[in-house]
């Protein structure tokens, strides 16, 4: 039987880690649906893939959970790619597209993360930081590196 906790890499943005409650893989096709007066059938015309993305509920916690949120809250605001690691799948680059930080007076050292990702097109997914390179190949996880990125090309 598989030990799920021991298989799960460390996840983390820019460097910065973080555990994971939940994360959700968004896909589908663009389609445009043409309807006409009086026809009992439409014409589905297939634009291509959707742009994937990724939701992720993320939490920092423990005596240091403040300043573990105002890492990755700096993490968060920086503009452009950054490498994403979640505990399945892998690794890729990726743009923030949103995220909202929630402390709650009745939960002291927890602080949570709601964060939209978009996967980094090919041509910027090769720009990366110096800084998240490095903080992956440190973590000893360059192995997992390629996994998400293979998911969305």
């Amino acid at each position: 039987m598989r030990n799920w906790q021991t298989t799960l890499l460390p996840a983390s943005f820019r460097g910065v880690p973080f555990h994971v409650e939940t994360d959700d893989v968004h896909g589908g096709r663009r389609l445009v649906i043409h309807e006409y007066a009086g026809s009992e059938s439409a014409l589905i015309e297939d634009m291509g893939r959707l742009t994937s993305n990724f939701s992720v509920t993320a939490y920092v916690i423990g005596d240091l959970a403040d300043i573990r949120s105002t890492a990755l809250l700096r993490a968060c605001s920086q503009p452009g790619p950054g490498f994403l690691m979640l505990p399945i799948g892998g690794g890729m680059s990726a743009h923030l597209e949103e995220f909202t930080r929630t402390r709650e007076r009745d939960r002291l050292g927890y602080i949570s993360f709601d964060m939209r990702f978009v996967p980094a097109s090919e041509a910027a997914g090769s720009v990366l930081s110096l800084g998240d390179v490095s903080a992956v190949f440190s973590g000893g996880i360059a192995t997992a590196a390629l996994g998400l990125a293979g998911l969305f090309r």
